[in-house]
């Protein structure tokens, strides 16, 4: 019997391109064909997504007939009431076998596992997703050890149960072969999460591998011929179909159009206005990013606030504020994050900072939806006198906290972002203890803080002293 799997990974809701993978899917499916979901299907720095609380992502993946999907990290880092709406109004059952709440109990809307009839031919499905229960922790969300987690759903079912085991994982090609040294007996694994492309599937200790890369540029294909009498997979081919090559389907763009306009309408609901303009700047101190500074510093009580600029994308003009805008200005989903920093390294990283090769490097980084990295921000407590005319990372004549000279060795509390923690371009950052994250995203802090006029009047005020001689 000749079998034929179709699948998408890590398409962080670019649905214009899942159109055209419908288009695909459409032309190339037959009766013998399985359509999966190998997770971060729906990613919430989208204005479509987080406006329907995932539902544009459920609708599509049921317009087009998926079979099953897996929760990738980003449909785990919402709250578990967002979670459930997405499962429960999936048509195909959604697999993580993995995932559970904060007290241990398994999430009811998840299933360990699917088992598919096709043609008698009967085909287990596992799922299994990449464990960060740093941030998971705080959705009220806990992941179990992926390995683990497997090896106690096959515990309950015999091995009469099936004839062809699928493990779909999103824990990334490198854990994806550490896996198959470890269980026997898996048939394929169809991996995402790490977002590699495979050409064609690879062979690792007997078990078949595909992975599509991310986000839409592909859909997977593998076709295998099963033998039914000797249980054995005789041949296999797989191959990626690239997305660019097709049109979108007319009614899957319907659905984006759809749920566009239902999460402008949502998002677009009046909070407050603000009275002055707060500009924005990828290379100089700018009074949004010194208001998001400000921000982390008063709620996390630190000694100081910092935030780089590029996880703004534009600055806000004075009138009404709404979620749409905010989400405009800030898409990343990052958190506010409390850190012990020392201070020579806040030091070298202000140093930086100044620096344009530094201000307009690739800002690339787990979690990031911009472009550039953009300079450091500082909250108001903090100044920093420097000279424009010195050697690189020679600038800064001194730091002031508080008007106290920064001291080297000393550790001081820092407010920020878990994206600076993680040392993304200003690598020194990375070398924080006592992390703490907060579960709001960044735009969140910002919706709070551009709500009190005290922020925004001493947003204006410069941290940033040049002493040209």
């Amino acid at each position: 019997m000749k079998l034929k799997i179709l699948f998408v990974s890590d398409l962080h809701s670019r649905y214009e391109e899942m159109a055209k993978i419908a288009s695909i899917i459409e032309e190339i499916k037959d009766e013998n064909t399985i359509i999966l979901d190998i997770g971060d299907n729906a990613d919430f720095s989208r204005l479509e997504t987080e406006g329907t609380q995932g539902k544009i992502s459920t609708d599509i993946l049921n317009e087009i007939g998926f079979h099953a999907r897996v929760f990738g990290n980003n449909e785990g880092f919402v709250e578990i009431e967002i979670g459930r709406k997405m499962a429960e109004n999936s048509l195909c059952p959604v697999i993580t076998c993995n995932m559970y709440d904060i007290n241990g109990q398994k999430l009811d809307y998840l299933k360990d596992y699917v088992i598919i009839d096709m043609k008698g031919l009967k085909i287990l499905m596992i799922g299994v997703t990449a464990p960060y229960n740093e941030f998971y922790h705080l959705f009220g969300i806990h992941m179990k050890d992926p390995l683990e987690e497997i090896k106690r759903v096959l515990s309950k079912l015999s091995k009469e149960k099936y004839d062809l085991l699928i493990l779909l994982s999103h824990l990334g090609l490198t854990h994806d072969k550490e896996l198959v040294t470890k269980i026997a007996n898996i048939d394929i694994i169809i991996g995402g999460h790490s977002h590699t492309v495979l050409t064609e599937p690879i062979r690792e200790n007997g078990t078949i591998i595909c992975q599509a890369g991310g986000y839409g540029e592909y859909l997977g294909e593998l076709v295998i011929d099963y033998d039914k009498k000797r249980n054995i997979i005789k041949e296999f081919k797989g191959k990626l179909i690239p997305a660019a090559n097709f049109p979108p389907h007319p009614k899957i763009s319907d659905i984006i159009l759809r749920n566009s306009k239902e999460a402008e309408k949502f998002l677009s609901r009046p909070l407050y206005s603000i009275i002055v303009t707060l500009k924005h700047s990828l290379t100089e101190e700018n009074e949004i990013g010194n208001l998001l500074a400000d921000a982390l510093r008063e709620m996390f009580n630190s000694d100081i606030g910092i935030i780089n600029s590029g996880v703004l994308n534009q600055g806000i003009e004075k009138g009404i504020i709404t979620k749409s805008l905010l989400f405009k200005i800030c898409p990343s989903p990052l958190n506010p994050t409390l850190v012990e920093l020392k201070g020579s390294d806040l030091l070298i990283t202000l140093e930086k900072s100044l620096l344009t090769r530094y201000q307009l490097m690739d800002g690339e980084g787990a979690g990031f939806r911009g472009k550039y990295l953009g300079n450091i921000q500082i909250s108001n407590n903090v100044r920093v006198a420097f000279n424009p005319n010195k050697k690189p990372l020679n600038k800064i004549n001194y730091v002031k906290i508080n008007n106290t000279l920064l001291d080297p060795q000393q550790w001081y509390r820092v407010g920020t972002s878990d994206y600076l923690q993680r040392g993304t371009g200003y690598t020194d950052l990375s070398n924080c203890k006592h992390v703490k994250y907060h579960p709001d995203w960044l735009r969140d802090i910002l919706e709070k803080y551009l709500s009190k006029k005290k922020f925004i009047k001493m947003a204006s005020f410069k941290r940033f002293i040049p002493q040209p001689k």
